[in-house]
């Protein structure tokens, strides 16, 4: 276990840019964290990386069918019911979101057309999308001096969290201090972290573990913002319940864990 760190530590920089996959990332895996940051004052932005909405133009496929019956939107509500969504959960954390120009797997073609697809290899044009990524945070004037990027280690594998991953290390080497959250609620399943970490490709050491006990409630209370996914994440996927009581508990195990006790969220970073 990780040392707990203090508020000031945390908060040094000026500017914390949390790279967020999905609309719902931040809230689930460093929410606690990003809630400190803002209420130092500092410039907590979430930058929402495949959220834009899908071509009008290009069909759906069955598998962004079955997944808009789950979520209970259809295609045209899908995006401004998440970002409703995002907004809420914004509010209660005290963020500011920048959307980035890319669309979730979804919508990305035929690239994926089921789980073991979506949780397996980049495919097709998938490739360059972390040059792409990197590219965009800089048009929107993000720059590395006084600032600190958190990305996601993408211990769930998923494709999105992959090419995200991977933005991270780019923005490392031209940089940026960058850390790594580990990717909730994946890793709530067994060895997620470690497996994920003997499989990036790149060496990661321990950054930071964050108490983030004083804002815990205010966590639970934005994952609470996104009603459209908790069925599937936390009852689909993680099998336990998703009522909020069922939900804090699984949460507050598993961060009292990392944090010998204390309500933790845990951080890496690319090893110098």
């Amino acid at each position: 276990m990780s040392t707990l760190i203090s508020p000031a530590a945390l908060t040094a920089p000026d500017t914390h840019l949390f790279i967020s996959p999905h609309y719902d990332d931040i809230a689930l895996s460093c929410g606690g964290t990003a809630a400190l940051v803002a209420e130092a004052g500092k410039d907590a932005v979430v930058g929402l990386l495949f959220g834009d909405h899908p071509d009008p133009a290009e069909p759906l496929t069955d598998f962004a069918k079955s997944l808009h019956d789950q979520w209970r939107m259809d295609a045209e509500e899908v995006i401004a019911g998440r970002r409703a969504e995002e907004a809420a959960s914004c509010r209660i954390l005290g963020l500011r979101d920048v959307f980035l120009p890319f669309r979730d797997a979804l919508y990305r073609g035929a690239n994926y057309l089921n789980d073991d697809q979506l949780f397996g290899a980049l495919r097709g044009s998938d490739h360059d999308l972390p040059e792409r990524i990197v590219a965009a945070i800089a048009a929107e004037g993000f720059r590395p001096v006084g600032a600190r990027a958190y990305a996601p280690l993408a211990s769930g594998f998923h494709v999105d969290h992959q090419l995200a991953f991977q933005a991270g290390v780019l923005l490392a080497s031209y940089g940026w201090e960058v850390w790594f959250y580990e990717d909730l609620p994946y890793s709530l399943l067994e060895n997620r972290v470690g497996d994920r970490i003997s499989r990036a490709g790149e060496h990661l050491e321990s950054a930071a573990a964050v108490d983030v006990s004083s804002v815990w409630t205010k966590k639970i209370d934005a994952i609470m913002a996104y009603p459209s996914q908790l069925k599937v994440i936390f009852e689909s996927y993680v099998g336990a319940g998703s009522s909020r009581e069922a939900i804090d508990q699984v949460m507050s195990e598993y961060s009292k864990e990392a944090g010998g006790g204390r309500h933790a969220e845990r951080f890496w970073q690319l090893a110098s």
